[in-house]
């Protein structure tokens, strides 16, 4: 059965992998001081999910050890996903998605995203992509949202680790496993896609930590041959 879905992770394989340890981290914690201290409720509303919400400096002494230590906490992601939404709408940031994922996300019909991040988060990155051929006009933002299906995350469905995050998400698209292609960088996300029945691919990308010679999984440098 031939592949009919395309299932994208981002860090690593749409974008580089240092985009988020080198952007998007470093703006999240420059905020974080005045964040914790925040009068705007749907800031708060997030902050009380948290065990030290009643204590400003150890609640940021806590979510900057979540951030350090890339923790996959879902209301830390959320937390993240508001501030990110602030720097994306400013222009502050603007997500550097690879010249070669733009054009195959214009060329395929079914493309989906599954990240760790809140599904808020990837839409806001995905809304505003530096423009490889005009990253000097003022009309260096580009919006990929369109190009779309779906999205998942871990609070939809489930950490990226576990085979039955994938069986959930094959559900959710209604399709069979086997017309589903995931490609990430990481071995043992593809490990947990390949155990429930999905297709794999493994994104080599500058950057990218090494992976071991006998992970078993056809690679991906460029999607140009996809």
């Amino acid at each position: 059965m031939s592949v009919s879905v395309y299932l994208l992770d981002i860090e690593g394989t749409v974008c580089p992998i240092s985009f988020v340890k080198e952007t998007l981290f470093p703006y999240f914690s420059a905020k974080l001081p005045s964040l914790v201290k925040s009068d705007d409720v749907s800031i708060k509303s997030v902050l009380a999910q948290f065990p030290q919400h009643g204590d400003s400096q150890a609640l940021q002494t806590h979510i900057q050890s979540l951030v350090s230590n890339d923790v996959k906490d879902p209301t830390l992601k959320q937390l993240q996903g508001t501030v990110w939404s602030q720097g994306y709408t400013s222009g502050e940031i603007k997500a550097p998605v690879y010249k070669d994922a733009i054009e195959f996300m214009k060329r395929k019909e079914n493309v989906y995203i599954y990240s760790s991040g809140s599904v808020q988060a990837q839409k806001l990155l995905f809304g505003h992509v530096a423009n490889p051929d005009n990253s000097g006009s003022n009309e260096s933002s580009l919006d990929l949202n369109p190009l779309i299906k779906g999205y998942f995350d871990i609070n939809t469905s489930g950490k990226k680790l576990e085979s039955s995050s994938y069986e959930k998400i094959v559900t959710q698209i209604g399709v069979a496993a086997e017309q589903v292609l995931f490609i990430s960088d990481n071995v043992k996300e593809l490990e947990a896609a390949h155990a429930a029945g999905v297709k794999t691919l493994l994104a080599i990308r500058p950057g990218n930590p090494p992976v071991q010679e006998n992970h078993g999984f056809r690679t991906v440098e460029k999607f140009d041959s996809l």
